[in-house]
C-alpha cells in the first residue's frame, strides 16, 4: 500500500518517461513492448532503457574510454534483469552511464542495450573504447555484433573462480594472478613457463583460455590509461542499489535516480574539502608504491633517463620526458610505477606531478558538476498519448536469484569465519566439553543404577555430587 501497485506503475511508464525527458533534456528513455493482442487489448511491457543526459555528458567530456558491463537480478513482483554500463571516474570510483530493465539476459537483450548505448555515446572510433565484463557468451556475441572493433576485457576474478574448480590451492592462484599482472610479454612468457613447470594440466587450462589480450596487462592498449583486471565498478553499483531492486519498476528507477543525485552531491563536497591534487584512492596507490620504491636504486644518465636496479637483479629503464618505463605499467595506467617513483624521488619531486591528467582533482570536480535534476510527484506528470502497458509476461530466470551476492572464500582474509567456531559445546549429560548428548560415551541413568548396585555405598555420594555439578555447567561459552 505504501509503494503502490506494481501493475499500476506499468500503466504510468509513459508519463514517467515524459517527465524525465522534460526535466533532463537530452536524456534517452526508450520503451519496448509487445504488439497489441486483439481488439481492445493493451500491449505488455518488455524493456526500458534509461540514459540521463548529465551522466552521458560527463562520460563523453571527462572520462577515460573504459566501460564496465554487467547484469543483476530484479526481485520484485515481476522478475527480470537490470543491465548496467558503468565508467571509472578520476578517483577510480564508478560513474554510471546507462541502465536497462529487460526480461532476461541473452544476446538479443544485450544487443538491444548496446545499440542504444552506442547511439548515446556517439561511438565512431570503436578502436578507442574498451569494455570489461564477465565471461558471458551472450554479451560476447552482442559486442561482436554491435561493436566488433572495441577492445573487450574479461574479469580475472570470474576467470579464477572457474580455474580453481579444477585446480584449487594458493600456489596456483598466485601463479594465475602473476600471469594476469604481467606488464610485458617477457614477464608473461616467464610466468607461463613457471606455471608449466609447477602444474602442466593447469598450464594447459590457461593456454586454452581466451587469448591473453582479454585478461593480461601486457596486451592492453595504453591509450585507455587503465590496467583494471576486475569488474568491481559494476559490482559496487549493483550492491548499492540492492534495496531498489526489490521495488516496482517506477519506484526502483526513482530510487536509483535519487541515490545517484545524492551521491554526486556528497562526492563533490568531499573532494572540495580534500586538500590534494588527486583523489584519495589514487593517493593510496602512490603511497604504496613510494614504500616499494625504497628497494630500487636509480642511476641518472645526465639527461632524461634513469636505470633503476632492484631486488634479485631486476632492472628497468625510465624515461622522465616520455613518462614511460620499460615495465610498461606507467604508460598503461597513467600512474608512475615504483621504478619511476624511485627516479622521481631522486630528483626531489612529487610523484603526483607525473600523474596523467585523467586523475586530476580539477577533472573530478568538473565531472561532478553534472548533477541530476529534480522531478515532481506523479500527480504532476504530463499525460501521454501512448496506450497503457500491462505488466510483462512472467519469465523464468536462469539460476536462483539471491538477495545478496554469495561472496567467494578468497574475498577477504577473515571472510568465511562463523560464530560456531568460537562456541565451546558442553554435554548436558556429563558436563564435559567437546561433545553433545548424542555422542556422549558416559553411561545412562539405567546403566548407572545397575553399576551402583554392585559398587560400595561409599561411592554413591560422589556420583550424586557429580550429577549435581553437571546441572550447573549446562551452558554455552564464547
Amino acid at each position: 500500500m505504501i509503494k503502490g501497485s506494481a501493475e499500476q506503475q506499468y500503466k504510468r511508464i509513459w508519463e514517467y518517461c515524459v517527465e524525465i525527458k522534460k526535466t533532463h533534456e537530452g536524456s534517452t528513455m526508450e520503451v519496448m513492448f509487445t504488439p497489441f493482442r486483439g481488439p481492445g487489448g493493451n500491449p505488455k511491457f518488455m524493456r526500458l532503457y534509461c540514459c540521463l543526459e548529465p551522466l552521458k555528458k560527463g562520460f563523453k567530456d571527462d572520462l577515460r574510454p573504459l566501460i564496465a558491463l554487467d547484469e543483476c537480478h530484479l526481485k520484485g513482483t515481476y522478475r527480470g534483469q537490470l543491465l548496467t554500463a558503468i565508467a571509472a571516474d578520476p578517483n577510480n570510483g564508478w560513474w554510471p552511464i546507462a541502465w536497462a530493465v529487460v526480461e532476461r539476459e541473452a544476446t538479443e537483450q544485450w544487443a538491444w542495450f548496446l545499440k542504444y548505448l552506442n547511439d548515446d555515446l556517439e561511438i565512431e572510433n570503436q578502436f578507442h573504447y574498451t569494455f570489461i565484463s564477465d565471461q558471458q557468451k551472450g554479451l560476447d556475441r552482442a559486442l561482436a555484433e554491435v561493436l566488433p572493433n572495441c577492445e573487450h576485457r574479461y574479469c580475472v576474478q570470474h576467470m579464477y573462480r572457474n580455474f580453481k574448480k579444477k585446480y584449487p590451492g594458493l600456489p596456483l592462484k598466485d601463479k594465475l594472478w602473476s600471469i594476469a599482472n604481467s606488464t610485458t610479454e617477457e614477464l608473461y612468457n616467464k610466468a607461463m613457463a613457471e606455471l608449466k613447470d609447477f602444474d602442466n594440466e593447469a598450464y594447459q587450462w590457461v593456454k586454452n583460455a581466451p587469448a591473453p589480450r582479454h585478461w593480461c596487462k601486457a596486451f592492453f592498449p595504453t591509450h585507455t590509461k587503465s590496467d583494471m583486471l576486475v569488474n568491481n565498478l559494476c559490482e559496487s553499483f549493483n550492491a548499492h542499489i540492492l534495496e531498489a531492486r526489490d521495488q516496482p519498476i517506477i519506484t526502483m528507477l526513482e530510487m536509483i535516480r535519487e541515490y545517484l543525485m545524492d551521491r554526486i552531491r556528497k562526492r563533490k563536497s568531499a573532494m572540495e574539502r580534500y586538500d590534494s591534487p588527486t583523489g584519495p584512492l589514487i593517493n593510496e596507490i602512490i603511497e604504496n608504491r613510494v614504500k616499494i620504491a625504497s628497494q630500487w636504486m636509480p642511476i641518472w644518465n645526465t639527461m632524461h633517463g634513469y636505470q633503476v636496479k632492484g631486488p634479485r637483479g631486476a632492472q628497468f629503464a625510465v624515461d622522465m620526458e616520455k613518462k614511460n618505463c620499460s615495465c610498461k605499467l606507467w604508460e598503461g595506467s597513467g600512474i608512475p610505477c615504483c621504478h619511476a617513483i624511485a627516479a622521481i624521488l631522486l630528483r626531489n619531486e612529487d610523484p603526483r606531478q607525473y600523474l596523467n591528467v585523467c586523475y586530476s582533482r580539477g577533472l573530478f570536480l568538473k565531472l561532478y558538476e553534472n548533477v541530476l535534476q529534480l522531478i515532481s510527484g506523479e500527480d504532476h506528470w504530463p499525460p501521454s498519448t501512448m496506450p497503457e502497458l500491462e505488466p510483462p509476461v512472467s519469465v523464468t530466470q536462469p539460476g536462483r536469484p539471491r538477495k545478496a551476492r554469495r561472496r567467494d572464500t578468497t574475498e577477504g582474509k577473515n571472510h568465511g569465519r562463523r560464530l560456531r567456531r568460537r562456541v565451546i559445546i558442553h554435554c548436558r549429560k556429563c558436563g564435559e566439553a567437546g561433545h553433545n548428548v548424542a555422542t556422549c560415551k558416559q553411561p545412562t541413568n539405567e546403566q548407572g543404577q545397575q553399576d551402583t548396585s554392585t559398587e560400595p555405598v561409599t561411592q554413591q555420594p560422589n556420583a550424586r555430587r557429580r550429577r549435581q555439578t553437571v546441572s550447573t555447567t549446562n551452558n554455552v561459552h564464547f
